[in-house]
């Protein structure tokens, strides 16, 4: 999956957002989010050089710009709006999910907390039912990654098995 240098610095200030956002509690919700608004669009245009419209909504955040949106999102469900054929992984519990669109690519970042003893040979066994190209990978240590391809849908699933938690990445661009 290619990340691109503007991603990783909206990702950062989206974190960054939510931080201000928690540092003005007290001072106001809307007040606050309005001026951690401000602040991340100027850190953007700094950073970047791209302008972009930041809206914060308690425990969302979404950036918007000529030719991207980002959204990241503190939530438990499922995204409604996933690729159509990609299954829904249940052995575990989702924490936040972010998605973007960037360069003709769509991508969503599913993160999991309390992943079951063995959900993640059953979601490979998922994924080839539904058609997937999937490979699992633990190489013996603490991890594992998911890696598979479908009707350019590309998908990596990095987890760790100690802690039980893990990252779904689900991204389109894939040439067929």
């Amino acid at each position: 999956m290619r990340i691109t240098k503007f991603s990783a610095v909206v990702g950062t200030v989206a974190i960054l957002a939510s931080l201000l956002v928690f540092a003005s509690c007290g001072r106001g919700e809307k007040a606050a989010n309005r001026q951690a608004e401000a602040a991340v669009e100027q850190a953007l245009k700094a950073t970047t050089g791209k302008d972009a419209d930041v809206k914060i909504d308690g425990k969302s955040v979404e950036v918007t710009g000529e030719g991207f949106k980002h959204e990241f999102a503190e939530t438990a469900e499922w995204p409604t709006d996933m690729f159509e054929g990609v299954p829904k992984f249940t052995f575990g519990k989702i924490e936040r999910v972010s998605k973007g669109q960037e360069g003709g690519m769509m991508k969503f970042n599913i993160y999991f907390r309390d992943i079951e003893k063995g959900g993640i040979e059953r979601y490979v066994d998922l994924l080839k039912e539904a058609g997937w190209q999937a490979n699992l990978n633990t190489a013996g240590g603490p991890g594992g990654l998911v890696s598979g391809e479908k009707d350019g849908l590309g998908l990596n699933f990095m987890i760790s098995i100690e802690d039980g938690t893990g990252m779904l990445a689900v991204f389109s661009g894939l040439e067929k």
